[in-house]
Order: C-alpha cells, then sequence, then structure tokens
C-alpha cells in the first residue's frame, strides 16, 4: 500500500488515500501516455517517402553489384529483398565493404 497525502484547500487537513500498486502503475501510464504525442502527419509521410527512396536505391544497388558479382536470380531477388528492407544497414555495408571488392571484379573482367 502507498499514502498519498492531499491536501484539502478549505479545512487545510490531510486526506490520507491509500493507493494499491496497481493503481500506482495505472496513475503513472496514463501520465505517461499524455506527455508522448505521435509524430505529425507531414513528418511522417516525408520519413516515409526518404525510407522509400533510400529502399528502392539499396534494391537497385544490390541488384547491380550481385549481377556484377556474378550471383543468381534467385540470390539477387532474396538480397534485393533484405537491402529494401534495411536500406541504411545495406548502403552502409555495402560502402565499407562492397565497393572494394566490385572494384576488384571490374579490373579482373577487363584483363580477361
Amino acid at each position: 500500500m502507498y499514502k498519498n497525502m492531499e491536501t484539502d484547500n478549505n479545512n487545510s487537513e490531510k486526506k490520507e488515500n491509500y493507493y494499491s500498486y496497481n493503481q500506482v502503475n495505472c496513475q503513472d501510464m496514463r501520465q505517461r501516455e499524455q506527455i508522448v504525442e505521435p509524430m505529425s502527419t507531414p513528418l511522417t509521410i516525408l520519413v516515409f517517402i526518404i525510407y522509400l527512396i533510400l529502399g528502392i536505391y539499396a534494391a537497385r544497388l544490390s541488384w547491380y553489384s550481385n549481377t556484377k558479382a556474378g550471383w543468381s536470380q534467385g540470390y539477387k531477388v532474396l538480397f534485393a529483398i533484405i537491402a529494401f528492407m534495411f536500406p541504411i544497414t545495406y548502403i552502409t555495408v555495402h560502402i565499407l565493404f562492397k565497393v572494394d571488392l566490385l572494384s576488384r571484379i571490374s579490373k579482373g573482367s577487363k584483363s580477361l
């Protein structure tokens, strides 16, 4: 049991209220819900459009690089879907690891 002391403005007497643990948690949750505000609609649309553009770019990048590397159709489709779902991760990994690999493949194919 938790004790909550409230004062009455008219009598300036203290009233004691006892709350159970669940009641305190419910009150805290209501207060938290009031504080959290959802994103505005224009901002949500802008984030969605940016995410969609990055997803399409990552899927095209994945398709191009896997074609250049000689992967089969099934793997290209799978990796393009994964790249579309996680564009920021894929583009970061691509820049860190795959650009060097693709340049080596290009140099190797020109000498053949």
